[in-house]
């Protein structure tokens, strides 16, 4: 296949939708050989943060000069976004290549009667045949919908890690905290390290799990923490306190390119699963840490940019947790300034909810549809605001109707669903080097107008 052709078939897959379960998976890791065995997992789950977790794991990883692969979902703009190795995406002639052994594998199991796999499930063999032939050391894989369940929980790893457990996928997942909780905790296993930042309820309940498998757990609060934390417009410095370190390391000094105390959290959760791998393999030390984090970089999580001085926020929070995190990020960014939204949000999602924290009387939204037949339709949507909106075609023509509008003392935020952050970006992209060919138009004329001539100058 090419890779348009396996996109193609990809897409098709998705046809069946989301069907949890594990049979489907393990058909196809049987007939592939079982390469998630081939390599070490570092395993994360959680509502919000696990993608930054990722991230941030798999740069301190990179920086040990160790080869790592990373698994996320969803991709931004590219499917080869999701599968990641040795420090550049999937290219798209290998990722058609894995789809193609793939294929092979799902077709062999539907002559046995297994059911049809569905795009993640795909995805995700994909991926962990991919590692096996890149030679990885490490492979970070982020579950895509839970855990329990999840294809990705095939895997036995080294640790396993949930950052926090809040409402969301409750379709799938449970409407209680301990439902949800009890999905998460499925990644758990016998005698596998965890390392969470859940709390009360859902924290009861990944002890309950822990113990039942003689899993030691390392929780939040008790085994490590943020001790302080010094904000800067391009992140933060982090002090994280790990228990059963070291007197001279029990308090790391961390940089961490992330704004918002979640992000100092989510640090502190990334540090405490690299001890628990650092104290089994020596190949990663305290000063990857350091520099690993510092490194890391992730799309679309609070990134900032700037348009002719008005700030442009990046942010992929579509759910209620996600959105607290985003708003306590922008009162110390931004207190004062008026927002101006792009905004679209899924019929899955507590719209409502999210909206009560992002939206003040005074901001104005830009509504947009996600492109995905799960969206809210922008009509719906502008129901649900109190404050001024406008309906618009797309997410590009939001965008720029939005950075049109804004004047000193607002801002653009770009929220709602992951699923427009991809549009958002490629537009950016355009208007970054828009702006860079103007100013250099403008240096250019300034050079020729500053040139000396030889007019008026005395000859011999």
């Amino acid at each position: 296949m090419t890779y348009e052709e396996s996109i193609a078939w990809l897409e098709q897959a998705a046809s069946f939708g989301i069907k949890p379960g594990m049979e489907r998976i393990n058909a196809l890791l049987d007939r592939l050989d079982h390469p998630e065995r081939a390599y070490r997992v570092i395993h994360v789950t959680g509502t919000n943060g696990k993608g930054s977790v990722v991230a941030m794991i798999t740069s301190v990883i990179e920086n040990s000069t160790l080869k790592v692969g990373r698994y996320i979902s969803p991709h931004l703009i590219d499917y080869t976004e999701r599968i990641y190795c040795g420090g550049r995406d999937i290219p798209r002639e290998d990722f058609a290549r894995a789809a193609d052994v793939v294929m092979a594998a799902a077709e062999s199991a539907a002559a046995d009667g297994v059911e049809a796999p569905t795009e993640f499930e795909l995805l995700t063999a994909m991926a962990f045949w991919y590692f096996r032939e890149q030679k990885v050391d490490y492979a970070v894989v982020e579950v895509g919908l839970g855990g329990l369940l999840d294809s990705t929980n095939v895997v036995e790893p080294v640790v396993s890690v949930i950052t926090n457990v809040a409402m969301d996928h409750m379709k799938y997942l449970g409407d209680t905290l301990e439902k949800i909780a009890h999905q998460k905790a499925g990644i758990i296993k016998e005698g596998v390290p965890v390392v969470t930042a859940a709390q009360q309820v859902p924290l009861k309940t990944i002890k309950k799990e822990a113990h039942a498998k003689k899993s030691r757990l390392y929780f939040y609060g008790r085994d490590f923490e943020v001790d302080s934390r010094s904000k800067y417009k391009t992140g933060q410095v982090v002090v994280v306190k790990r228990k059963d370190m070291p007197k001279e390391l029990e308090k790391g000094l961390l940089f961490v390119p992330f704004v918002g105390p979640h992000q100092a959290v989510n640090a502190a959760v990334a540090a405490m699963a690299l001890t628990i791998v650092m104290k089994q393999d020596d190949r990663i030390n305290e000063n990857d840490l350091r520099e690993g984090l510092a490194r890391t970089r992730w799309m679309g999580r609070f990134e900032i940019h700037d348009v002719r001085g008005i700030p442009v926020v990046f942010d992929g929070a579509h759910n209620p947790a996600g959105a607290e995190a985003l708003s306590e990020s922008l009162e110390e960014q931004y207190p004062d300034k008026r927002r101006l939204i792009v905004f679209a949000s899924l019929a899955d999602k507590d719209t409502d909810t999210v909206i009560a924290l992002l939206v003040r009387k005074d901001d104005k939204v830009f509504l947009t549809e996600a492109p995905t037949p799960r969206s809210r339709k922008t009509g719906e949507l502008a129901g649900m605001f109190t404050c001024e909106t406008k309906e618009e075609p797309s997410v590009a023509a939001a965008l720029a109707d939005a950075v049109a509008e804004a004047k000193e003392g607002d801002m653009v935020l770009v929220c709602g669903s992951l699923y427009i952050l991809g549009e958002a970006l490629e537009w950016m992209e355009k208007k970054e080097a828009e702006l860079r060919a103007e100013a250099e138009s403008a240096a250019s004329a300034k050079d020729g107008e500053e040139a000396p001539t030889s007019e008026g100058k005395e000859t011999k």
